[in-house]
């Protein structure tokens, strides 16, 4: 049921707070946008692997949404971490995937009104080979 909740809030809240754990095991929360295609989430580093949060993932460690408009974490990353969280689990996507042009007409649709550079970032081949999928976590 959680990870239902999760998925809605994903496809309907332009920006949502995502929990990574630092080397220290301290959570940090992250603005971020995502995409929901065919009942599927899916997350963009826009600014490639070198992006901190992505790192944090692909070592490993806890990832979470918070339930809730994660603009709060563009403005108080700590009232963020205060919310309730859905742990997740995710995989990599390929750069060719099929699903990526999918990933970027959603991106257009979703966020139309964003900066002309937000979106750039977020259609860049980079981006693009840093497509996550969030699935439920395993538990």
């Amino acid at each position: 049921m959680k990870f239902d909740e999760l998925r809605t809030m994903l496809a309907s809240t332009p920006v949502v707070a995502l929990v990574t754990t630092r080397r220290s095991g301290d959570p940090v929360a992250t603005p971020i946008w995502t995409m929901v295609i065919d009942g599927v989430p899916y997350l963009r580093s826009a600014f490639g692997p070198g992006s901190w949060w992505y790192r944090h993932i692909r070592a490993g460690r806890p990832v979470a949404f918070a339930l809730g408009d994660g603009a709060i974490a563009e403005r108080d990353r700590a009232a963020a971490l205060a919310l309730p969280r859905v742990p997740v689990a995710v995989a990599g996507v390929s750069g060719e995937d099929e699903v990526q042009d999918r990933i970027d007409a959603e991106i257009l649709r979703k966020y139309a009104g964003a900066p002309q550079s937000s979106i750039d970032a977020m259609l860049s081949a980079d981006a693009r080979g840093c497509t996550l999928r969030i699935e439920p976590a395993t538990t």
